[in-house]
């Protein structure tokens, strides 16, 4: 009895002192940064981060960490709202909008008691209301900006407030109110500066373009072209300002089929680029005319155009551009009969696709790596804070205290947050290697799709079937796209996933011919756009049922997809009266064995990976179907997509 009374007390002194040599960390850790918290080195490292927050990140967030803690272990909160007025700044470089705004409003938390009269304040209020605005949070935006305009802004800081208040209106639709914010910044006597005046003009082309006054929208991005073109510090800024707002107004051209005004329009964005050697966007611009001489029947003008935009892709260093103007190219060759210039096209289009996505997935690391370092930043200032407060407070008190009052409540509450967190950050860990994974396992289906398709082509250009080649490749053509649409996404809707379907079971129809017939039945009390499944996650098993079941029957075989709702579970079952399971093992070589049984093996995986990240209940059983044939059942829990009433 008296050691089971004994061991509670035994635990709440390891924990005390746990809790001591903790409180001991935090303490070494402030004090190391108040050692070397002088207020000038402070501002020092914070003037060194700002003038590399856009080109070298990761080192400016280095100087911001350091400059973070030493502030908060001297109690400067000038410099502590500083540093993280630059962490937002960087956050708003990547793009990261919600880490950004946690940043600002903290460096707003902290300026409000002493410093709302300081320039750092009022940036505080800019930074809230970009980041509400790129959010959706009008409103809120609103709001901050509104605060903004109350403040005594100089030079012309007012006027650009007034044209974020625009911008804002825009984005929420309210054009009217958007072009009353513009006519006050115009109506000023004030002189407006070449960066401000281009960022106007650009404003007003799309809100013109938005209410149909098409011959206003061309003058003002005419004029916005014309300044932008003066304009030497800045220029990629406005460059990437007014190439934003063209394909704005190009979109809305398009929709109306307002074809001559929208060549119009990127021609003029081809004289301004030319001039900023911006060849990228001369590509660009020369593929969407092509589009749409296209559209309007001229189909020489169309074809030289998109040759052209090529012809400069292949002479930059750009995947990206290649890729853009690769794919409509090849469209073209396919639209016109072209066989052959439309595969070798489409060959090069993979190839610059696959540069891309290497690229794409660089950055994302890069953005990783610059987020994981932030996390470190926080950590860090959490520490210090913490050893800064406990350095105010009487070691005895503490000590008395942590036994009157917590004792052994203490010792729990410290092993469940312990615990908690080192259950959240292996779960954490095990779900981005499952993530991994599970986008490996999907990236393994894609080539699969591409090599059998153009192995088919070659087929029927050799057997000389020109027009079975021709209705292969139209919907081969849609079917990549679609595929490479969706290769990057965990969850896409129900419906495009029956598109993907309809179009796979076209082009086996098309392969076996007079092998089977199929038939796609989707329960009508469905609403498939607003329903979210796995990407190919039903087609291997069709492909399974066409390749091992109806392919080697004698007479003419039937393949039935059924999508149904079972409760909260979508029931979708694949059958089909092929030879079934057994007799269809007759006919499989070593390798076809092998190659089934590592596909099915991947869905299997891929099945096991999501329920455990998404903690849901897919699941698949497969049996021979009644009078021969196989049936497959999957069921998929009803995922709804997020934006869905």
């Amino acid at each position: 009895m008296a050691r089971l009374t004994s061991i509670p007390v035994l635990i709440l002194l390891c924990i005390s002192f746990g809790n001591v040599f903790g409180q001991k960390e935090q303490k070494s850790t402030y004090s190391k940064f108040k050692s070397r918290s002088k207020t000038e080195n402070v501002k020092e490292l914070l003037r060194e981060a700002d003038a590399i927050k856009n080109t070298r990140p990761s080192q400016a967030l280095t100087k911001v960490e350091e400059a973070l803690a030493s502030a908060i272990a001297a109690g400067n909160s000038a410099d502590e709202g500083k540093a993280y007025l630059l962490l937002g700044d960087i956050n708003v470089g990547i793009a990261e909008w919600t880490l950004a705004l946690q940043n600002y409003t903290r460096a707003y938390q902290i300026l409000a008691p002493s410093y709302k009269g300081s320039t750092d304040f009022t940036t505080a209020l800019q930074g809230l209301g970009l980041c509400y605005s790129k959010t959706g949070e009008y409103e809120l935006s609103l709001k901050y900006y509104a605060y903004l305009s109350q403040r005594k802004l100089a030079g012309e800081d007012t006027l650009d407030v007034k044209l974020h208040v625009a911008e804002v209106y825009y984005e929420m639709r309210k054009y009217n109110e958007a072009l009353d914010q513009i006519n006050d910044i115009q109506a000023t006597k004030q002189i407006i500066s070449p960066g401000l005046s281009t960022r106007i003009q650009n404003q007003l082309a799309k809100i013109y373009a938005r209410k149909s006054e098409f011959e206003k929208t061309q003058n003002s991005y005419s004029n916005s072209l014309e300044i932008a073109r003066d304009i030497k510090s800045g220029a990629p800024k406005s460059d990437k300002a007014v190439q934003e707002t063209k394909e704005e107004i190009s979109e809305v051209l398009r929709d109306q089929k307002k074809y001559d005004d929208e060549i119009r329009l990127r021609n003029s964005s081809i004289e301004y680029n030319l001039g900023k050697s911006n060849l990228a966007e001369v590509s660009k611009d020369k593929v969407k005319i092509g589009e749409s001489l296209e559209a309007k029947g001229d189909t020489d003008g169309a074809l030289r155009s998109l040759l052209e935009a090529s012809s400069i892709a292949d002479t930059l260093n750009n995947p990206q551009a290649k890729a853009n103007s690769y794919l409509p190219l090849a469209e073209f060759y396919y639209r016109s009969g072209k066989m052959k210039e439309s595969a070798s096209t489409y060959k090069k289009f993979s190839v610059a696709i696959s540069e891309v996505n290497v690229m794409k997935q660089s950055k994302q690391d890069v953005r990783e790596n610059l987020i994981k370092q932030q996390k470190g930043i926080e950590s860090l200032a959490n520490d210090v804070s913490i050893g800064r407060r406990e350095e105010t407070i009487d070691s005895g008190t503490i000590a008395r205290q942590r036994i009157i009052i917590y004792g052994l409540i203490l010792i729990v509450v410290i092993i469940a947050i312990t615990s908690f967190f080192i259950y959240r950050n292996a779960r954490a860990s095990k779900i981005a290697n499952q993530l991994l994974a599970l986008k490996s396992l999907r990236s393994q289906m894609n080539p699969h799709f591409i090599f059998n398709a153009l192995n088919s082509i070659n087929q029927f250009i050799a057997n000389q079937d020109e027009r079975t080649a021709n209705r292969f490749l139209s919907e081969f053509s849609r079917l990549m796209r679609l595929v490479l649409e969706t290769s990057q996404e965990d969850f896409i809707s129900l419906s495009k996933e029956i598109e993907i379907l309809s179009l796979y079971l076209k082009l086996e129809q098309y392969r076996f011919r007079d092998k089977f017939d199929y038939i796609i039945d989707i329960d009508p009390s469905l609403n498939p756009d607003f329903i979210e499944v796995p990407p190919m996650l039903i087609q291997p098993y069709i492909e399974n049922a066409v390749w091992h079941g109806l392919r080697y029957k004698e007479s003419k075989g039937t393949l039935s997809l059924k999508i149904t709702q079972v409760t909260n579970n979508l029931l979708v079952e694949i059958i089909d009266n092929g030879i079934g399971r057994d007799q269809s093992k007759q006919f499989k070589t070593a390798h076809q064995k092998r190659q089934n049984s590592t596909g099915l093996k991947n869905i299997e995986d891929r099945l096991t990976i999501i329920n455990e990240v998404y903690h849901t209940a897919f699941d698949v059983n497969v049996s021979d179907g009644v009078g021969g044939g196989t049936h497959v059942t999957l069921t998929i829990p009803i995922n709804h997509k997020s934006h869905a009433a």
